[in-house]
């Protein structure tokens, strides 16, 4: 898999290029490269130097603040991340994953199943993982990978997250009542923040198409939309337009079934309270 932040250089490129009227081949010529070494720079297969980028620039007339974010963007793709340090053998699909949210600039969560990533609490994150049989010694290291990432909801400039839940996510007690309870208090306060929106999908919603599977869409500046499909061992990448079309599609209609913000932040609280009551209970039975 190439690396995300190449494509989107990548992607850069290829829009200033259509911008300025030029077919592929023509900017090549201009800049004295073959039509290939253009190709595999526009796709993301190979990052540019600085040399390299400085004369694409010239050649498109590119100068000021535009200029110097490309050549940022240059070093940015080749640097590595705080992701990769400390986290040997991670898989590829999940470096790309990570790297696709911190570019995206809207985040779109079809959750059938657990909370989403993003708005998961420690305590919820080490219950799903030890479910999922990862390792007592690789544990801790995996939550703090995993609210690493949130930080792309509370960065100077953060990605909008729009999470629809199935109401299964809200009542099932992953971890039990007391660490359930707080997961779900933690939603309703997230989705206090401008920029996240938390929706539940009630059980009177009946069958709707995201009933399939969950789904992650991301959605960028610059970049085509990707679709993330998790599975058990891996994960699936969709690019191509005509295969993330149907997933955009069906993502619009959720508003149509989804309780509003309001009323599934009532919905969540009340849960919460049923959960916390059952700590209660279980304490006075301890």
């Amino acid at each position: 898999m190439t690396s995300v932040r190449a494509r989107g250089l990548g992607a850069e490129i290829r829009e200033l290029r259509k911008s300025a009227g030029l077919r592929l081949e023509h900017l090549a010529h201009r800049c004295g490269w073959s039509r290939a070494t253009l190709g595999r720079i526009e796709s993301g297969e190979r990052v540019p130097s600085e040399v390299e980028l400085a004369a694409l620039l010239d050649t498109l007339a590119v100068s000021g603040s535009e200029r110097a974010r490309l050549f940022e963007l240059v070093n940015a793709a080749t640097e590595a991340r705080w992701w990769e340090a400390g986290y040997a053998g991670m898989p590829s699909a999940l470096t790309a994953l990570i790297d696709f949210e911190r570019l995206a600039t809207r985040i779109t969560d079809v959750a059938l199943a657990l909370v989403p990533g993003l708005l998961q609490t420690p305590d919820y994150t080490r219950a799903v993982l030890s479910a999922g049989g990862v390792r007592a010694a690789d544990l801790e290291s995996r939550v703090a990978l995993r609210l690493g990432r949130q930080g792309v909801l509370t960065r100077e400039e953060p990605a909008q997250l729009h999470a629809y839940l199935d109401e299964s996510v809200v009542h099932r007690p992953v971890g039990g009542h007391r660490v359930m309870a707080d997961q779900l208090r933690h939603l309703v306060r997230m989705g206090r923040r401008q920029n996240v929106s938390v929706r539940v999908i009630p059980f009177a919603a009946g069958a709707y198409a995201e009933l399939n599977g969950s789904q992650l869409i991301l959605e960028f500046a610059r970049q085509r939309p990707v679709v993330h499909l998790e599975q058990r061992r891996r994960g699936a990448f969709l690019e191509v337009p005509a295969d993330t079309a149907p997933f955009l599609e069906a993502a619009a209609r959720l508003p149509s079934v989804a309780l509003d913000q309001a009323e599934s932040a009532l919905l969540i609280t009340d849960v919460a309270a049923g959960m916390e009551r059952e700590c209660e209970r279980d304490g006075a039975l301890a």
